[in-house]
């Protein structure tokens, strides 16, 4: 296996070297000895002038054309290995010389194939003083000889004349000289066919924008976006760097036009890191290194920024060329990380860079005169582009490929799940259905959810009555202020299930359909998760049911309670928990008000020392709770206790309230009637006659801060 990847890897490095020694076979030689004139043809097809040129560079800038001349006369200039000068600021003086040595007039064309030149000035003759043609993508497009993305000036000679041409060139951009000749009939086949692949190219780059479009809408992954921008961004580079830009989109916006080319590399840069992180899936596969990505999208967004308002040109073209470097750099770099870590589809992305990479270089030795113009060295940078567009495409549409087919699994995987849960809810359904208990649940606002058929025979209500119903719309109510009381404990049972998630148990009063009185049931709460959902799963069922009051025969306990009027309820809750032995369960709920209703009394009369006149005037205008709580919270009263004492046998109930009030007087209190109280429309103060009327005994003490109940079964 070794061996045969050595093979292979010998094999591409045959290729590489084969296909270089391809585009060097054309290259001229240049060791030849320069020839003064340039001799035109019946038929030229783009011949490179590159040896017959002479260079004269004006430091100043500011030199005259008649001093120029001298300059060449006197042997000033130099000839150029290469057609690139890199950047200067320096005036370029270009001097050509062309002989007709053929028998016939001959219309030919000299086209510079570089169209980021800012200042072109073409002078014909030596006598001339001021230029024949002012041109460059500093001045609009309309002063240009020929209609053309690049500079291109016609001649027309005839037999055995000669010609000296002049241009002096200036540019803050990188200065190319790559002088090309065309005879008129050879230009116009030039210009059409250079047309024609242009057109191909821009059409299949906006084909592939309307394809990941397509995908774009139907599959709503973020990456085909990134993509389109990077695309268009790419495309909108190309056309500026192609000079097509200039020549379609702004001929009479020189600035925009000369600024576009930078701007347009930092919007390329930003859209293509943006969507190399979302397709290479860096933050799951490679999460440090994806922070870099931030950096990279904050220096190309400051970069388009400075190319407006802050760069010159020369800055700003410089800036987005390191910049460039350094991402192409790291995403390769992120490219083997993530194909390394597992990414299927870096592969495609590393292909698809590799490619871009090499025939912009090709391209780049093209423009530098190293290389000889063909298809490759002259369209290389469209041709790689073309190609890491349809690799990239190619890895998109294998992600959607691979996705497709972990959907498939996940549909099978689904439908298995679907199969168990179905049994498994047909299984809990029936169970839940045959449950005696009146099993429920609820949502997070306390609202019923599903209900058994056990409903019915527990409070009358069938299970589509209760569904959507508040569970505290099943609480009974009376009416009366105790109503409240109820309405807090069972608030607090369910805040402290929400709070807590654990279980929670109480005893509840339910509204009985047909017999609007109140049914007490044991309720027991707790939360069911699944599927990221919450719900609460309540049993509502007979209190007989708990087992510990089987083996009760007699208990004592002793309680000492706070001022909270909440306590109330749980107190009676459990003192009157294990009575369902002896007696029956109207009793039962008959003590459970009257010690409800003697805790409060001493909560509210004793502790809080709340006169029955202050109590009528609070309730009266609503705002009985806060004045109990502004009690509660006074140093004087919020220290006080309530002590219950609580006992338990087979013959008796005794329960002993005392608070540290100062007492009432109990004995005119209990002269009052319950018709006095409707008479007078209160709706308090019925306590202490419901209890005379249901415990066999109820004393006070002498002071009146202490009350001692007794229920004999």
């Amino acid at each position: 296996m070794r061996k045969e990847k050595q093979s292979r890897v010998t094999s591409l490095l045959f290729l590489g070297f084969g296909f270089l020694s391809f585009l060097l076979s054309n290259q001229e030689l240049y060791s030849k000895e320069n020839q003064e004139r340039f001799p035109l043809e019946k038929e030229m097809h783009g011949i490179s002038l590159l040896p017959y040129i002479s260079v004269y560079i004006d430091e100043t800038g500011k030199k005259p054309f008649f001093e120029i001349v001298k300059a060449f006369d006197r042997g000033e200039s130099k000839k150029l290995g290469h057609n690139s000068l890199g950047y200067s600021q320096a005036a370029i003086w270009v001097k050509i010389e062309t002989e007709n040595e053929t028998d016939r007039s001959i219309d030919w064309i000299l086209e510079i194939d570089y169209a980021l030149l800012d200042y072109v000035e073409m002078y014909s003759g030596r006598r001339s003083e001021n230029a024949v043609n002012r041109s460059g993508d500093m001045r609009e497009f309309g002063f240009r000889p020929i209609e053309h993305r690049n500079f291109a000036y016609p001649f027309t000679d005839r037999p055995g004349s000669v010609r000296e041409i002049y241009f002096r060139i200036a540019s803050s951009s990188s200065i190319l000289l790559p002088f090309l000749v065309f005879t008129k009939g050879e230009f116009t086949e030039h210009a059409f066919l250079e047309q024609l692949f242009l057109g191909l190219y821009y059409g299949s780059m906006l084909i592939m924008v309307v394809y990941n479009l397509f995908l774009l809408f139907s599959t709503r992954d973020k990456s085909y976006l990134y993509y389109v921008l990077y695309i268009l961004s790419y495309i909108l580079f190309q056309f500026t760097l192609n000079g097509l830009s200039f020549q379609y989109l702004w001929r009479n916006s020189v600035l925009w036009a000369n600024y576009s080319l930078p701007f347009s590399i930092f919007t390329v840069l930003l859209a293509g890191s943006a969507f190399g992180r979302s397709f290479l899936n860096a933050v799951e596969y490679t999460p440090k290194t994806s922070r870099v990505y931030y950096v990279l999208f904050g220096l190309s967004g400051f970069g388009m920024f400075s190319t407006l308002f802050l760069w010159e040109y020369r800055t700003a073209i410089m800036a987005s060329l390191i910049l460039m470097f350094v991402t192409l750099g790291f995403l390769i770099a992120n490219g083997i990380q993530c194909l390394l870590a597992g990414r299927r589809e870096a592969k495609y992305f590393l292909l698809a860079w590799s490619f871009f990479l090499f025939f912009s270089f090709l391209f780049g030795l093209k423009s530098f005169g190293i290389l000889p113009n063909n298809f490759f060295t002259l369209w290389g940078i469209q041709v790689g582009s073309v190609m890491e567009v349809s690799l990239l495409s190619l890895g998109l549409a294998d992600r959607i490929k691979g996705l497709s087919d972990e959907l498939t699994s996940r549909v099978n995987e689904l439908g298995r799940i679907r199969t168990e849960a179905e049994e498994s809810e047909a299984k809990y359904r029936s169970l839940f259905e045959a449950e005696e208990d009146f099993l429920f649940s609820l949502d997070q606002n306390w609202n019923v959810l599903a209900a058994n058929r056990s409903v019915s025979k527990h409070i009358g209500f069938k299970p589509q009555e209760v569904v959507g119903k508040n569970f505290m719309e099943l609480i009974y109510k009376a009416g009366e202020l105790q109503d409240a009381y109820k309405k807090l404990y069972v608030l607090e049972k369910l805040e402290e299930l929400a709070s807590e998630g654990k279980p929670v148990r109480f005893l509840a009063e339910f509204l009985q359909k047909y017999l609007r009185e109140p049914k007490e049931l044991q309720i027991q709460f707790q939360i069911l998760e699944y599927e990221g959902q919450r719900e609460i799963l309540g049993r509502a069922y007979e209190p007989d049911q708990d087992l510990m009051s089987r083996f009760v025969d007699d208990e004592k306990t002793v309680y000492s309670a706070n001022n909270y009027l909440q306590n109330a309820e749980l107190l009676s809750q459990r003192m009157t928990t294990n009575l369902y032995r002896f007696t029956d369960p109207g009793t039962i709920t008959a003590i459970r008000n009257c010690l409800r209703e003697m805790i409060i009394n001493a909560i509210e009369h004793g502790n809080l020392n709340i006169s029955f006149e202050e109590k009528t005037r609070a309730m009266s205008d609503g705002s009985y709770f806060r004045f109990v709580q502004e009690r509660q919270k006074d140093p004087y009263y919020k220290s006080k206790k309530v002590k219950v004492e609580y006992s338990l046998s087979r013959d008796r109930l005794g329960v002993r309230i005392t608070d540290e009030g100062k007492g009432f007087n109990h004995a005119r209190l209990m002269k009052s009637s319950m018709d006095k109280l409707n008479s007078e429309g209160i709706t308090h103060g019925r306590g202490l006659t419901l209890t005379l009327s249901t415990f066999d005994l109820v004393k006070f003490n002498s002071s009146g801060n202490q009350v001692t109940l007794i229920k004999y079964f």
